[in-house]
């Protein structure tokens, strides 16, 4: 009887489809752990982007901060009122000067014009001028 059951135990570890099973078993077992490992491969990147974004809006917040903290001088009052609102202390003239921006466009524009005129002048002579020259 024991050599039976052994016989039996040895049949069935040694026979080809519980080998087939076993092998398919540890495919299973592989392709599962390989999936939880590239799992955790993205959660720690995604972590790690998470992390970045919240240096980032550290940084942001800390310059904001410094920001107002900035616009709540008398320093930014005082240039926001001579620059925005066109205040001056007593015995101070003020000087506007135009845009340089404003400048070149209007010789750029004024060109244009020129040019416009001198080609159409060009086509007025070239149509109506005397043929007999």
């Amino acid at each position: 009887m024991i050599k039976q059951k052994e016989s039996l135990f040895f049949r069935i570890f040694s026979s080809k489809i519980f080998f087939v099973l076993v092998l398919i078993f540890s495919i299973y077992l592989a392709t599962n752990l390989y999936k939880d490992l590239q799992q955790r491969k993205r959660i720690k990147q995604e972590i790690q982007n998470l992390k970045n974004q919240i240096n980032e809006v550290d940084t942001q917040n800390n310059d904001l901060k410094n920001l107002i903290s900035y616009f709540e001088t008398d320093e930014y009052a005082e240039s926001f009122a001579r620059e925005k609102l066109g205040f001056k202390k007593p015995g101070e003239k003020i000087i506007i000067l135009p845009k340089q921006e404003n400048v070149s466009n209007e010789s750029e524009n004024r060109n244009e014009k020129a040019k416009i005129y001198d080609n159409i002048k060009s086509w007025w002579a070239y149509f109506f001028a005397s043929k007999n020259k």
